[in-house]
């Protein structure tokens, strides 16, 4: 397991664009003065100016851009600028020898899942789950975000709070905090990308209906060795969902036949308040309390 070091004020952070393009280039302006306003350095890669079709530019370019921002030494700390689609697309040409050499914070949210999850995967490497520079920073930041991001990777935080838990299933439960956005998670299956431990599984998703919720928890659960390792659930945002009384069925009945740890309410999601947090460090669920220790 490798942990990045924590950001010091004066730090150099890399804003990091591998997927989606950049429409508004005057959102990374606002989001550099905003990131430079709080002690920091800005470094924003050529890929934030560029654009293929949907992309912000073609895959070996987007990964060679990821490879650079963690080889150069003058980047303390990489953020995505936005997620939307392309992350599955480039990692088969990671170089994560040069990540593992070279550790240091890697955050982002959405697509950026993909990365987060194959990087920890492939290197031991904490990543975090966390706002981006152009769809967070880049408008007007949510005080609660931007006060857990910089509140997260400047301190060792001891716990997560659930600010409005919902508890499906209570109990205490531990395991590595794995997860992010359910779709990108599931684009996964096929590659070798889960953890070989017991892990509490972090979930949100945007904009899609409870059948397809239930499909992908299913296909996942499919897995043997995800069925196996799955010690409890944490949910986030699951904003545009098309029936929160199905939703609510759906996961109550996965948590009897499971019978595991399943809570809700955690701020993390397509939402506009998110709580940045570890992926790959060892915790301690009490849905109880509605908290999440961290014990690595």
């Amino acid at each position: 397991m490798l942990i990045p070091k924590k950001l010091k004020k004066g730090d150099t952070i890399g804003i990091l664009s591998v997927c989606g393009d950049i429409k508004d280039s005057s959102m990374l302006d606002t989001a550099r003065h905003t990131i430079e306003n709080a002690g920091y350095k800005v470094k924003i890669s050529q890929t934030a100016y560029t654009r293929k079709n949907y992309l912000c530019a073609d895959d070996e370019t987007r990964a060679n851009e990821l490879n650079n921002f963690f080889a150069d030494k003058s980047i303390d700390a990489i953020i995505a600028a936005r997620g939307g689609y392309g992350a599955i697309r480039i990692l088969d040409k990671i170089d994560y020898e040069i990540i593992k050499s070279n550790p240091k914070i890697f955050a982002g949210y959405s697509d950026i899942t993909a990365l987060s999850l194959m990087i920890y995967k492939k290197t031991g490497l904490i990543t975090y789950n966390a706002p981006m520079a152009y769809s967070d920073f880049g408008s007007d930041i949510d005080k609660y975000t931007e006060k857990s991001f910089f509140n997260t990777l400047e301190n060792d935080i001891s716990e997560i709070i659930i600010d409005n838990p919902h508890i499906y299933s209570e109990g205490v439960t531990s395991g590595i905090i794995w997860g992010g956005n359910l779709s990108t998670i599931q684009s996964l299956c096929g590659l070798d990308f889960l953890p070989d431990e017991k892990f509490i599984f972090f979930a949100e998703d945007i904009n899609e209906p409870v059948y397809k919720i239930d499909r992908m928890f299913t296909q996942l659960l499919n897995i043997k060795q995800f069925k196996q390792n799955i010690s409890g659930i944490v949910l986030g945002d699951f904003s545009g969902i098309d029936n929160e009384r199905y939703f609510d069925i759906f996961f109550k009945e996965l948590s009897d036949e499971l019978k595991i740890p399943v809570i809700a309410g955690l701020k993390f999601g397509h939402g506009k308040q998110k709580q940045t947090f570890p992926i790959g460090i060892k915790a301690l669920l009490d849905t109880n309390q509605g908290k999440i220790f961290l014990t690595q």
